[in-house]
């Protein structure tokens, strides 16, 4: 484990890329251990790994997400969600939540929903008079809903990586996805209340029922994919190939906000956001098979309940840990490193694979929201123009309403197991 994990902490340290780092220290663990294994063995965990009909749902959910995020798809639903709660006290910051969450519902993705939430609403926020550092932190936090309600890339890599049903984890995100939107507002509201802000706009039926026309459209992905795989008519890698379809379709010959042009240049992000990514998880692969084999989940198990024996105090240790990595790590390389150590602990503790995977996925998500180098903070005050560290006391009331949600998350497990267990049965 010294080896291992050793090598992969300085390899981070030197800067070195972290799908490299992952795969040197692989290597560097069968060069150096004195374990009698052939080389060859990285090749060919490399190719075994990727060779997933799973897998291909990752690039066509990128893909999906690629082409809502381009157009008006963004400005629709937010004016959907200024009709809904436009009206309440600190009406720009209610809408940047909501917002959020029927974004999550297009691209599954934290950071898209960061980049075209934000570099809409941040500067009206700002007109307004919220100060930059609130704003950021609204949008960061809010931005994690979008790993969470499905559909979500995060989500899948996890239900791949750890082995579990991809649609049943996505209909595990629907209940904590929503109470963390509505736990961001509540929060939002107190703030509002204490700073005096005041509603942007008055409640309209009219105008509320023409919004949503308008937003349909893009609000429908999320029935696409949730309805199909529910109604047993494609698989969830199947609902990401229908969930591309209809989008590019979408943006392309309904609403025509893009060009050929446009949609070679998005195949082309896409491909090389994917390559990145499955050039990763082949690599994980590689280091997943040496800490199976070499049984680190059982040693951390042992050590862990040789600090303590009682799993709640183990299961806080697990989500602080993960808050954490959040920090440091991208979801998905957060994920594919770790997943695979604590997975088989979760089953240790007697955790629902199911309900494990939402723990974890909500704890990194939440990372990705924290200072000091969480990405969805760092977009978000790069498009508000403020700094990090000016950032950290703002982003603190969001952060504890988004805890106090994991926390019950983890704890009542039915939150997770509900829905998954009503539809997929």
């Amino acid at each position: 484990m010294l080896l291992l994990f050793g090598s992969l902490i300085i390899l981070f340290l030197l800067n070195v890329p972290l799908s490299i780092a992952v795969g040197l220290a692989s290597i560097i663990w069968i060069v150096f251990s004195g374990v009698d294994i052939p080389l060859v063995i990285v090749a060919h965990r490399f190719l075994r790994g990727l060779d997933s009909f799973p897998l291909i749902a990752i690039p066509f959910f990128m893909l999906a997400g690629q082409f809502m995020s381009k157009g008006s798809c963004a400005q629709r639903l937010i004016d959907f969600a200024d009709a809904l709660v436009g009206w309440l006290r600190g009406g720009l910051a209610h809408i940047n939540v909501m917002a959020s969450m029927f974004f999550a519902g297009m691209t599954g993705s934290a950071v898209s929903d960061t980049s075209a939430i934000g570099s809409i609403l941040i500067p009206a926020m700002v007109k307004s008079g919220y100060g930059r550092d609130v704003t950021a932190a609204v949008t960061a936090t809010s931005s994690v809903i979008g790993i969470i309600i499905p559909p979500s890339v995060t989500i899948v890599i996890y239900a791949i990586v750890a082995e579990v049903s991809i649609g049943s984890l996505l209909f595990a995100g629907i209940i904590p996805g929503i109470m963390l939107g509505l736990a961001l507002m509540a929060a939002v509201a107190i703030y509002a209340r204490l700073k005096g802000y005041e509603a942007v706009s008055t409640f309209s039926i009219s105008q509320s029922l023409h919004t949503f026309k308008r937003a349909f459209l893009s609000m429908i992905t999320v029935i696409i994919v949730v309805g199909g795989i529910y109604g047993g008519i494609f698989t969830a890698t199947e609902a990401s190939i229908v969930a591309a379809v209809y989008s590019f379709i979408l943006v392309k010959f309904i609403y025509r906000e893009i060009t050929w042009r446009d949609t070679f240049t998005i195949f082309i992000e896409t491909s090389k956001l994917a390559s990145l990514g499955l050039f990763l998880y082949g690599l994980c692969s590689v280091f997943s098979w040496i800490v199976a084999t070499q049984q680190v989940p059982e040693i951390i198990f042992n050590f862990l309940t040789g600090i303590t024996t009682n799993h709640t105090v183990i299961l806080l240790m697990i989500i602080t840990l993960l808050l954490a990595l959040g920090t440091v790590l991208e979801s998905m390389a957060a994920i594919l490193i770790f997943v695979p150590i604590l997975g088989p602990i979760g089953a240790m503790l007697g955790l629902d694979p199911i309900h494990f995977g939402m723990i974890i996925c909500l704890a990194i998500g939440l990372g990705l929201a924290t200072p000091p180098v969480g990405v969805c903070i760092f977009i978000a005050c790069g498009l508000a123009e403020v700094q990090v560290s000016k950032v950290a006391m703002a982003v603190i009331p969001y952060f504890i309403a988004s805890l106090i949600v994991l926390l019950l998350v983890a704890f009542i497990p039915w939150l997770s197991l509900y829905i998954p267990s009503l539809l997929m049965r």
